[in-house]
């Protein structure tokens, strides 16, 4: 287990206010990851409410800050970069859970059923692949990365690549080097994963990362490619691992212990990385950090700001990169490290809230928290409280609708509006006001 990632899951009240807010986002972004609704569409406010997640049901807010299952934005993640980005988009992916030695999330993570889900998931949230925690051969997380394998195999598009983590070291090679044990691995996943039309390659070759491997191990890296059939692109960490011996480019991470949200050493690393025109920049996007929850946490916090935090390394990105000048990769730290706090699968809490209310023939809401984690607002009528028609869509600073203007049945009506937050972020709708006005010959 890693100490690099976030633990923690806090209980949402489905369906009600929370924290946090959002502001302008385009509509349009709607048009792109999961299916958008319509005006004059139908839905339910089960749907709008209860947990479209693949996190577990039963799993509830915990005190370092992650959400419990909720109902989260399914707007496409590509659209917080800037216009025109090409960037291909990652989650961090751990496969850890089930087991006595992890926290209990309430799923295992080697069911196909949960892994069906959780890639299923992602890609309503926009995401294009994974990159999977790896901890070596012939144990329950290599069985549960063969089922991600196969299920990323249905879904055309979709990729996953191996991170060996430095864990996988100990006992893949009895009596061998650390060079020599890495090879073995390599050798394995050679066998194993780089076959498969979904295993992620740059340039027709497969990809490889690594977490920590060179720190506890003495690597020729030029041996390790030499041993493999085949060519091999290694990814490796930080600013550093553009200049590493064979390296074909490097990722980012979230670090918690060197304030200003990791922002300046995120800002260094895209620099450095626009330095090295040959090797590929993987960018990374992540929440916050809070390791208390963790059985080796040395009580390192960054703190999620409401969704400020998370904003904020998609704008670092934003500043740097453009149409013109693309960030190849981002990788999203993490899909579902509950132990460290960083997971995003059960969505970010943006402390955010609205209240509805009716005048005359206005629907209008009041708001709390900040409104830059919205991306639109959705109006809906309810004959019984239960089955919803949308009405209309608002941007952001917009907080009221003629209801005059809109189709509403004759009759009692109940209204709805919903915050949909931007993505990754947890959507709000409070309690229904009641409407049974009338509007010239309607």
């Amino acid at each position: 287990m890693r100490s690099t990632q976030f633990f923690a899951v806090f209980l949402l009240a489905v369906g009600l206010a929370s924290c946090g807010s959002g502001s302008s986002s385009h509509i349009s972004s709607l048009s792109t990851g999961a299916p958008t609704p319509s005006i004059g569409s139908s839905t339910t406010l089960t749907a709008q409410t209860a947990n479209n997640t693949s996190a577990a049901s039963s799993f509830v807010n915990q005190s370092n800050g992650n959400l419990g299952a909720n109902n989260v934005s399914k707007v496409n993640v590509h659209t917080l970069l800037y216009p025109g980005a090409t960037t291909k988009i990652l989650a961090h992916m751990m496969l850890w859970f089930g087991g006595s030695n992890h926290m209990n999330v309430g799923y295992n993570s080697d069911d196909a059923t949960q892994v069906q889900k959780q890639v299923t998931d992602m890609i309503s949230r926009g995401i294009d692949g994974v990159v999977i925690d790896w901890y070596g051969p012939n144990n329950s997380i290599d069985q549960a990365t063969q089922m991600v394998m196969h299920e990323a195999e249905k879904h055309a598009g979709f990729t996953f690549a191996i991170m060996i983590d430095a864990g996988a070291m100990g006992n893949a090679c009895s009596g061998c080097s650390g060079e020599q044990t890495l090879a073995a691995l390599v050798k394995y996943v050679n066998r194993t994963y780089f076959s498969s039309p979904a295993y992620m390659t740059i340039g027709g070759q497969p990809v490889v990362t690594n977490f920590n491997v060179d720190s506890s191990n003495s690597i020729d890296w030029n041996a390790v490619k030499s041993a493999v059939s085949g060519p091999v692109k290694f990814l490796f960490q930080d600013q550093a691992g553009f200049s590493h011996e064979d390296s074909d480019g490097s990722y980012s991470w979230v670090r918690p212990t060197i304030g200003d949200y990791g922002l300046g050493y995120l800002s260094n690393f895209y620099d450095t990385g626009m330095g090295y025109t040959k090797e590929q920049t993987v960018g990374a996007s992540y929440k916050g950090f809070n390791d208390s929850l963790a059985a080796w946490g040395s009580n390192r916090i960054m703190d999620q700001q409401c969704g400020q935090t998370w904003l904020q390394t998609f704008d670092q990105i934003n500043q740097l990169y453009s149409q013109g000048k693309q960030l190849p990769y981002l990788q999203l730290v993490t899909w579902n490290d509950y132990v460290e706090a960083t997971e995003l699968e059960s969505g970010i809490d943006s402390c955010f809230s609205l209240q509805p209310s009716v005048s005359g023939n206005t629907f209008q809401w009041s708001i709390s928290g900040n409104e830059n984690t919205v991306d639109h607002y959705s109006v809906y009528s309810s004959a019984d409280g239960q089955n919803l028609t949308e009405l209309t869509q608002t941007k952001p600073g917009t907080h009221s609708t003629d209801l005059c203007s809109l189709d509403i049945p004759q009759g009692n009506n109940k209204l709805y509006v919903q915050a949909v937050g931007k993505p990754m972020l947890a959507n709000r709708i409070p309690g229904a006001v009641s409407y049974s006005g009338s509007c010239g010959s309607k």
